[in-house]
């Protein structure tokens, strides 16, 4: 089943193409001297030819991550990922310390699944990682889920974010999303266990990084600073740069994210031209030359010389604009709903 907070709208609807499709296009990922994929879902361990898959990977000179909710993991399935040697790392999704949390919203009996597709790639020593997706009810788990990963899995780290705007949890926000009260939460805790675990926990996204980098604009705000560095402009997403995905049914899009945005389709459009010269794709990679200046939502935001505008995808599902600021990044909207920011750690 699908958590309330999955985030790939668009795998819910689309076919899986047969492999032959997938082993096509990897032959063109050859040509173009892609060195990794990364294969997502959905649930990538639901296809019973993932072995020809990975098989397609490798015999392409490709390296590859597997993202997975950790819950079809089998012991025949870890030692062939182990054979191939090159698997960088297998990434679980674990929410919550317990069932009684993460199954909330990944379905009953699939936190001990998850636990035991960790052990059983740590047994086959796989590069393991763990994705936490905070929610409402994980919130005030984060020091156990901390204790769970780092001392009793003894990984070397693990990541988090929150349940975004995203898929599903449109449907779900109520339930899922985290207040302005939660992510105080989340982020004054975050940041303990952080220092206490010397920085085993990283964010790209939600309270951590959002902890982060808000304190680092308010510092710089109050020193009366003219400006930080890539700031000021819709810089947040460096994705459109590096990395493409596709959709289950070999359509291209920038992003999962981004799902609508169609640039062409595996096996039919030029990977490299689309890469290279999609006009859709340029105007997300110029939307770094648009000032924040330039709209209304932040009028007179002294936040401005600070602020990189957040996530493109999620500007989209909240204002149907991707050339737009984030709503639920923004630092000066979070403070008048009453957040506040946690002391510097």
């Amino acid at each position: 089943t699908y958590c309330s907070h999955f985030s790939s709208p668009a795998e819910t609807t689309h076919q899986d193409l047969p492999k032959e499709e997938w082993l096509t296009f990897f032959e063109e990922l050859n040509r173009c001297a892609v060195m990794e994929v990364t294969l997502e879902g959905g649930e990538a361990f639901i296809r019973k030819d993932l072995k020809d898959i990975i098989d397609g990977v490798v015999k392409n000179r490709m390296r590859f991550d597997i993202l997975s909710n950790g819950t079809l993991i089998t012991d025949e399935m870890a030692a062939y990922i182990a054979s191939t040697g090159r698997c960088n790392s297998v990434q679980v999704s674990i929410d919550g310390s317990c069932p009684e949390i993460h199954d909330i919203h990944r379905g009953e009996g699939n936190f001990l699944k998850a636990v035991e597709g960790v052990k059983t790639l740590q047994k086959h020593n796989i590069p393991v990682t763990v994705r936490v997706t905070i929610n409402k009810q994980s919130v005030n788990d984060l020091g156990k889920v901390a204790q769970l990963l780092l001392e009793d899995f003894k990984l070397p780290g693990f990541s988090t974010n929150a349940a975004s705007h995203f898929g599903l949890c449109r449907q779900h926000s109520d339930d899922v999303q985290l207040t302005a009260e939660d992510r105080f939460i989340a982020m004054e805790t975050l940041l303990k266990l952080n220092k206490k675990y010397d920085g085993r926990i990283s964010a790209a996204a939600g309270p951590l990084a959002e902890a982060k980098n808000w304190l680092e604009m308010e510092q710089a705000r109050q020193e009366g600073r003219e400006k930080m560095p890539n700031r000021g402009c819709l810089t947040s997403c460096g994705g459109v740069f590096s990395k493409l995905e596709v959709r289950a049914d070999g359509v291209i899009v920038p992003c999962i994210q981004l799902s609508h945005i169609e640039l062409g389709r595996i096996n039919k459009d030029d990977l490299k031209e689309v890469w290279q010269d999609h006009p859709e794709l340029w105007k997300l990679r110029e939307r770094r030359d648009t000032p924040l200046s330039d709209f209304e939502f932040c009028k007179d935001c002294e936040y401005i010389p600070y602020c990189a505008g957040g996530c493109p995808a999620l500007a989209y599902t909240i204002t149907g604009k991707e050339n737009h600021p984030s709503p639920d990044s923004c630092l000066r909207r979070f403070l008048e709903e009453g957040g506040k920011l946690p002391d510097g750690i």
